[in-house]
């Protein structure tokens, strides 16, 4: 009878196990088919919007932007430890006394760590864009996953700022066409940029005055990236903006500066407004 009994409870144990994978199948196949939709939603929404980032060389993220107005946007990556930031709380004080806004982009570690920091850029008028919620490569990570880290930041940046969060730089300016589709199709705009102050090379702050004033790629709609965390750039700022709103830019932050509708992207990632 001992055995009996046994036999019935493993039986019945065999019989919940096989509910319990089966239940746990349907929500996956169920999350999987969810997240398809939302996907696919976007991907249709932005058709209809006209928004394009293929190319004949591939998808690329926007990099500069074709307008009738003599404007640049300048762009700062924010990550790393806190302390190891020495231009975090020099930089928003050096645009403030120039009345300039700017984008930074973080991520959703980081934001979350940092909060009040956002929350005070954000403040000051400066847009906040998206590094992902670890901001690292997502180079090699499956769409999934990838969706999940631009899901995670999205949640984490939107609940510290009163904006809506739709800017996302890729780590290290590394993509693949995966990516750029999957960013496109999850409502967001992916930036690149076609100036690169080079100020992670510590060279000092005039040679990342010389890289950005005298670069061969500044024109009308360019983006210039910086970084919060590097040694020079605080130093370097005040004389670029100058220098910048001598030559008659104005500048701007990216939210102001990019089409958001009807547009294309050339090979280099210049976006041009549709004709029409």
């Amino acid at each position: 009878m001992k055995h009996l009994k046994f036999s019935h409870a493993a039986e019945n144990g065999v019989f919940w196990m096989l509910i319990l994978l089966g239940t746990l199948g349907f929500l996956s196949l169920f999350s999987a088919g969810r997240q398809a939709i939302q996907t696919g939603g976007g991907k249709i929404k932005a058709l209809a919007e006209g928004r394009s980032h293929k190319t004949s060389e591939g998808f690329r993220p926007i990099c500069s932007v074709s307008h009738g107005r003599k404007q640049v946007a300048l762009t700062f990556d924010i990550s790393g430890d806190l302390k190891e930031l020495p231009g975090l709380n020099q930089v928003p004080k050096i645009l403030e006394e120039n009345q300039v806004k700017a984008s930074f982009f973080v991520s959703g570690e980081w934001a979350a760590e940092y909060p009040e920091h956002i929350r005070e850029l954000s403040d000051k008028g400066h847009d906040i864009g998206s590094m992902g919620q670890s901001g690292g490569s997502m180079n090699g990570l499956t769409t999934k996953i990838r969706q999940d880290e631009i899901s995670q930041a999205h949640v984490c940046l939107e609940q510290l700022t009163s904006q809506e969060i739709n800017l996302f730089r890729p780590a290290k300016g590394e993509y693949d066409d995966s990516l750029i589709t999957s960013v496109c199709a999850m409502g967001y705009y992916p930036i690149g940029w076609d100036v690169d102050s080079q100020d992670w090379k510590d060279y000092g702050a005039f040679a990342i005055q010389k890289q950005v004033l005298e670069n061969e790629e500044l024109k009308n709609g360019s983006i210039i990236r910086f970084h919060c965390g590097s040694k020079y750039t605080a130093q370097s700022l005040a004389d670029i903006i100058d220098g910048l709103k001598t030559s008659g830019y104005e500048l701007v932050p990216l939210s102001q500066m990019i089409h958001k509708e009807q547009y294309h992207l050339d090979e280099q990632g210049r976006q041009i407004k549709n004709e029409g």
